[in-house]
């Protein structure tokens, strides 16, 4: 077995047959490698059957359930892919009861896990005879911003791949929730921010890394109210947003990160007693982010405004502030170290 990483997946291929004692070897491989996993920030993990001599075989049943497992280890969700059309009903029914995903071909899996990677709203082709699988896979797209077209027989899925040029064609796939997390509550962002948080990511991580010379990355992310089970010593920036996307962003620096970072920063030394500097360190940062992602916003003709922000001490007082309303809560690190940012309406 071989692997490589893509797009912030961690692609296996299994190029031979599948038996208990390989899929041992597998899990005790993959999880070994749990550090560089996080520190390539992978989102997914994706075990390509292609060059696999069978599907069928006994140790199939066992394989999902070492990838379930895997999951469960590493918080990261996990896929079978690149199987034989005639092996899908047969990996359907076996990862029923489980977290697994199957996915058509790496493309696919790229498209869930790492939306990210595709820089616009696509336009999709789905063809599934079972509608409520169809209709999971559809709810989970539009979610991500995406066209999707449905075909619902071999008919129909023929005449509408004609019609038109679709940016991706899916079929033989089952997208699930990740057995580590709960049921997802109700998001009420805006289509148009959910498609558009990418956005405040990667700006927060390439101006991070830019001002500060220190690493910056993002570690996950939940649909959540505010996290209150934060360190008690907190430097929060809060900024609301108006226009063609609304709503506020807040970020979150435990103390001492915020003088290492307005340290390496200014190039000098930072009174860790001295709040006030802190604080206005902090809410700059907040500035030079926020900054940033408004001229990406108006490269992609999106007007956002930003107020100025505002500054909390206390977790308690800035959940206050959130109106306590779901939203998107991101932890990042800098430098090896927690942040945080959360994106709510």
């Amino acid at each position: 077995m071989t692997h490589t990483i893509q797009h912030a997946i961690f692609i296996v291929d299994y190029n031979e047959a599948v038996l208990e004692s390989r899929n041992t070897v597998l899990f005790n491989t993959i999880v070994s490698q749990n550090a560089l996993l996080k520190e390539k920030g992978i989102k997914g993990i994706y075990i390509s059957l292609k060059n696999a001599p069978s599907t069928q075989n006994a140790s199939f049943g066992h394989l999902i359930k070492v990838l379930e497992k895997l999951s469960q280890a590493l918080n990261i969700p996990t896929a079978l892919g690149d199987y034989k059309k005639e092996s899908f009903e047969h990996l359907k029914q076996m990862s029923a009861d489980t977290a697994v995903q199957l996915f058509q071909n790496v493309n696919v899996a790229i498209l869930f896990f790492n939306p990210s990677s595709f820089k616009k709203e696509l336009c999709v082709l789905l063809f599934d005879t079972d509608k409520d699988n169809a209709d999971k896979i559809s709810s989970e797209l539009s979610k991500l911003g995406y066209s999707v077209v449905h075909a619902y027989d071999a008919e129909d899925f023929k005449l509408k791949a004609m019609a038109k040029k679709y940016d991706m064609t899916i079929t033989h796939t089952v997208v699930k929730k990740t057995s580590s997390a709960p049921s997802s509550p109700n998001l009420s962002l805006s289509k148009q921010l959910i498609v558009n948080l990418p956005v405040f990511i990667d700006t927060a991580v390439n101006t991070l890394v830019t001002i500060t010379g220190l690493e910056a990355q993002k570690i996950k992310h939940e649909i959540r109210p505010f996290n209150e089970k934060i360190p008690a010593q907190v430097i929060i920036a809060a900024m609301k947003f108006k226009g063609d996307v609304s709503g506020t962003f807040f970020l979150v620096f435990p103390r001492e990160l915020a003088v290492a970072a307005l340290e390496a920063m200014l190039g000098e030394h930072v009174n860790g007693d001295d709040t006030a500097a802190i604080t206005d360190g902090v809410a700059e940062f907040c500035n030079i982010i926020t900054g940033s992602a408004k001229t990406i916003f108006s490269t992609k003709q999106i007007k956002v405004l930003f107020e100025l922000p505002k500054t909390y001490l206390s977790p308690n007082v800035a959940l206050n502030a959130s109106t306590g309303a779901n939203g998107v809560w991101i932890d990042m690190q800098l430098s090896n170290k927690p942040f945080y940012m959360f994106i709510t309406k």
